[in-house]
């Protein structure tokens, strides 16, 4: 459409200021292209207005409502985590923990005397706890926490594959 059609549709719809109603009625005494443009868009927005839009029956509008009330209302989501998820974390960091504790209580001296037991927890930490051991730690926790979450990811995909479909 161009800015004459637009103009006269706004003037026939009442949707133009007063300036511009004046610049209009003007023109439409003046020129001659304008006015007959004019008379063919008021004949279309006479047919427009004749015309009797469609409305469904009332019996059609009940019964679409009566199905809308069974449809069950929509739940609000609520999150809940899955306690294995929680004791897998758990057992990526408890288990390292322990090995170290255990292999701890092995590597000391356990010399055992009458008067008090002495526990000796006195080792090299430096020699055990290297760069490359601290970086193998991280690499293999990082492994296992994507497989773990690759798994789970997975499982969620299939779900709701079979609920929607």
């Amino acid at each position: 459409m161009n800015t004459i059609e637009e103009q006269l549709w706004n003037y026939i719809d009442g949707h133009c200021e007063p300036a511009e109603k004046l610049a209009i009625e003007t023109q439409l005494a003046i020129d001659h292209q304008f006015y007959s443009t004019y008379q063919e868009l008021l004949a279309v927005h006479h047919e427009l207005n004749k015309l009797d839009f469609e409305e469904p029956s009332m019996s059609f509008t009940r019964n679409v409502m009566e199905q809308v009330k069974l449809e069950l209302p929509p739940v609000a989501l609520k999150t809940k985590v899955d306690r294995r998820i929680v004791y897998a974390f758990a057992t990526l960091f408890i288990i390292p923990l322990l090995s170290i504790f255990i292999y701890a209580i092995a590597k000391s001296d356990l010399s055992l005397s009458s008067n008090m037991p002495k526990i000796n927890f006195a080792f090299d930490v430096h020699k055990l706890i290297t760069p490359l051991s601290v970086q193998l730690f991280i690499i293999v926790d990082v492994v296992l926490v994507l497989v773990y979450l690759d798994g789970y990811l997975r499982k969620g995909k299939t779900a709701t594959q079979k609920k929607g479909g």
